[in-house]
């Protein structure tokens, strides 16, 4: 794998795959939240953002990435599903309005699209494609997402971010320009 720094640390996701990221970074599961939870000094902020988390492990069989050092509110899930659809550059836009459209059903807030478009990376994927809008959940809050197709699996990762939203992209794209799959 290609080492982006010094920096950089390699992790095992749940679902099958490893990636790259800043140290600094942990994976937020079921099976270590409370392990973060103690060693998060105490801080009343960052152990909200804990429970949180905790609600949507309870809900959903998701992964989260929080590096608290950068910020305590951003965050970047993984999740998966069994599907297998096919998107290119006609249907990218269509997709990304379909989206939205549910989010908006869930979230109740209307919010315009960003960017949509084809994403180069994983370049093993089916296709892969990057959008951002404004959360239809929260107010201030961007998503970033990049979702791709790998042997019919659909793979969402997804950016919540409030504060550091430059970084939090480069830190998406590094993530998914480095995953390795291993069976």
């Amino acid at each position: 794998m290609i080492s982006f720094n010094s920096e950089a640390k390699e992790f095992k996701s749940k679902f099958n795959f490893s990636f790259e990221l800043k140290n600094a970074y942990q994976i937020i599961n079921n099976s270590n939240l409370y392990e973060i939870y103690n060693s998060s000094h105490n801080d009343p902020k960052i152990k909200q953002q804990i429970n949180i988390f905790n609600q949507r492990l309870k809900k959903q069989d998701v992964e989260i990435l929080v590096n608290f050092d950068q910020s305590i509110l951003d965050n970047i899930s993984i999740l998966v599903f069994d599907d297998n659809y096919k998107v290119d550059e006609k249907k990218v836009v269509k997709q990304c309005k379909k989206i939205l459209k549910m989010e908006k059903k869930f979230g109740q807030r209307k919010v315009d699209l960003i960017e949509c478009r084809m994403h180069e990376y994983p370049k093993f994927a089916d296709w892969s494609m990057y959008r951002e809008n404004e959360s239809s959940f929260f107010e201030n809050v961007l998503t970033q997402q990049i979702i791709f197709m790998f042997k019919k699996k659909e793979y969402v990762i997804t950016v919540a971010c409030i504060e550091k939203c430059k970084q939090t992209k480069k830190d998406l794209f590094r993530l998914v320009k480095t995953i390795k799959f291993y069976w």
